[in-house]
This record gives C-alpha cells, structure tokens and sequence, in this order.
C-alpha cells in the first residue's frame, strides 16, 4: 500500500478519535466560526458542528480520492496537461493517471493534516473559553500554503519532463 494511503488512513482514524472525544466534552453550544483576530462570531449547537466536521471529511476525501478516476475517463482533449501527447500516449496513460491518484491523495493528507489541527485549536478555544490563537491559525495556514506550493511545483515539474 502507497505511504499517502497510510497516512491518509491514519489521519482518517485520527479525525474521527479527534470528534469522538471531543464530542461528550465540549459545551452545547460552540463556537463554529472565528474572525480574523481569533474572536468567535458564530456559535452552533455542538450536533450541527459535528455533522458539518463529518460532511466537510466525506467531501474532502471522496473528493480528492475520486476526482482523478474522473479524470482518468475524460478525453485528452479535455485536459491541460504540458507535454499531454507524451503522458496521454496509450503506453503511458495507465502510468500517467497512477501519478495523478498518488499527488492528488498527498494533497487529501494535506488538508485533511490542515482540518485536524485547525479543529484541535478550535476545540481547545472552546473548552477554555477563550479567543482561537490567531497567531497559530495563521501559523498553520501558512505552513499549508507553502506544502502546497511545494505539492504544486513537483506535480507541474513531473509533467514538464519529457523521459
């Protein structure tokens, strides 16, 4: 099994012991959406939050995990891709699209990785009654940009290469 997998999986199971435990000890109503400055403006009852989190999860996963089979079904001429006669050759293809599931699930691990941790520091705000750490989102944000900076260029430079 490809390591993306894995570690999907395991930040899987990681998000779901995240809820499960933060469920029963989090008040009723939490804080669901925070400004700029980290202040709540936007309270929910803890249910709804928890549906919102499980949905956000499906989509995130079935998403990055189904969108290249789509792709993989499209025409080539559909598809901006440098180099698309070399990669979309039939010799090729099978390779190509293989290549598109294991970037597309390392960027599921990335957001997924994101959401954990974002919650994390929402559920810590929440239990202490205080603002979200601004200065930590912003921290974590950013780290994301710039995986997915990276991300992007390797999967734009293995495409610009002509083997």
């Amino acid at each position: 099994m490809r390591l993306s997998r894995v570690i999907l999986f395991l930040l899987i199971c990681t998000f779901i012991a995240q809820s499960a435990i933060y469920y029963f000890i989090l008040p009723d109503m939490v804080a669901a959406h925070f400004n700029g400055a980290g202040k709540p403006d936007s309270w929910w009852p803890k249910a709804w939050f928890f549906v919102f989190d499980a949905a956000i999860l499906l989509i995130l996963v079935s998403e990055f995990t189904l969108v290249p089979r789509w792709i993989e079904k499209m025409p080539g001429s559909m598809m901006n891709l440098p180099n698309k006669k070399y990669w979309l050759a039939p010799e090729r293809r099978a390779d190509t699209f293989m290549v598109f599931r294991q970037y597309f699930e390392w960027f599921a691990v990335l957001l997924l990785a994101l959401f954990i941790v974002v919650n994390q520091l929402v559920f810590r705000a929440n239990m202490r009654h205080e603002d979200l750490n601004a200065a930590g989102i912003w921290a974590v944000i950013a780290i994301f940009l710039v995986s997915v900076i990276i991300w992007l260029a390797k999967l734009i430079n293995h495409f610009r290469t002509v083997n």
